[in-house]
Parts: structure tokens; sequence; C-alpha cells
């Protein structure tokens, strides 16, 4: 085989590797937000003491199935590929997206799943362009990323639809910090 051969598939390898590494961890971080979120609503029960089951359960619980699913599919259907060395900074910084904005209110919460998801479409969007130019696309790469997008995008619009209040100059402030350390933490992902 030329060695131009052997380093196009080479690039072609590591360029598919660094964004299964990147939506991996991000699957990952997406799994301990709703974790996040349903320890705050233990925590919010304790408080509570009513016993009453809070309106965001079933959206919590339902999203988090989505999640698992979107990670089982990276664990068990994609190509091989390199999983970042730092996860549990993605399994930490998930727990905390979910939990603070939880504990903060309803409203929060959802402001948050919506920017997050907003960020998460743009992400898989721009995934699917850079693999789709590849020499040699990998369609059951695209075509799953693209269902997950499907479902982020199902996320992003609930959370927004579920919103019963604008977002305070706070809760602003911090999207744009979850939205910020989204994409910090793709670009760390695709390297660690």
């Amino acid at each position: 085989m030329p060695f131009y051969a052997k380093t196009l598939g080479d690039n072609y390898a590591k360029q598919v590797d660094k964004e299964l590494r990147a939506s991996h961890a991000g699957e990952t971080g997406a799994v301990w937000i709703y974790r996040g979120a349903l320890f705050a609503e233990c925590v919010l029960k304790l408080v509570n003491l009513s016993g009453t089951k809070s309106e965001a359960q079933p959206f919590i619980h339902e999203h988090l199935k989505t999640e698992r699913r979107h990670l089982a599919v990276f664990e068990n259907e994609m190509p091989l590929f390199r999983g970042s060395f730092i996860l549990p900074v993605w399994i930490a910084s998930g727990f905390i997206t979910g939990f603070i904005p939880r504990l903060c209110g309803i409203n929060c919460f959802y402001y948050t799943i919506y920017r997050v998801e907003q960020f998460v479409d743009s992400h898989y969007e721009e995934q699917c362009k850079r693999i789709s130019a590849l020499a040699i696309p990998p369609s059951n790469v695209i075509n799953r990323f693209r269902q997950c997008q499907a479902d982020e995008q199902h996320h992003r619009d609930e959370a927004l639809l579920l919103m019963t209040k604008r977002p305070s100059l706070l809760m602003k402030l911090w999207g744009a910090a979850v939205e910020k350390g989204s994409s910090i933490a793709v670009a760390i992902a695709k390297v660690i």
C-alpha cells in the first residue's frame, strides 16, 4: 500500500474516532444530567415532606431513558473508538448540570435542558457535515448521529414548551456558561 493511502486511511480513522469520542462523552454527560436532576428531586422531596410527585419526574425519566439508549448506541453499535480518558469529568459535569438547576426551580431546569439540547443539536449538525466531507463517509455513523440529533431536537423543543416564565438574567448567564462549557468539553474530548 502506498504511503499516501495509509496516511489518508489513518487521518480518516482519526477524524471518525475524534467525533465518536466527543459524542460518547457528551451522551455520557447527558445521562448524568438526568441522574443529577433525579437526585435533586429526592432532595426536594425530603425538604418538602409533602410526598407529592414533582411535575418534572416524567420528563426526567423519559429523557434519561432516551439518553441511555443513545449511550448504548455509541457503546454497542458504532465502530470501535477510543473513549475519553477523563470520562469521570463528564460524569461529574453532567451531574452538576442537572442537579443545580433542578434545585433552583423547574423553570431553571427546563431552561438548562433547552440550552444544552440547543448546543447538542448544533454539534451533531457540525459533526455530520465534517464526516460527510470525508472521502468515504461512514453512513452508519452519520445515520446514528442524525437519529440522536432528532431526539435531542425533540428534547430541546419540549423543554422550551414546558418553561412557564421567561429566563431571568441569572438563568441566561447560567445557560451561556453551560453552552460555553459544552463547547470546551467537546474540544477537550476530541483530544483527551
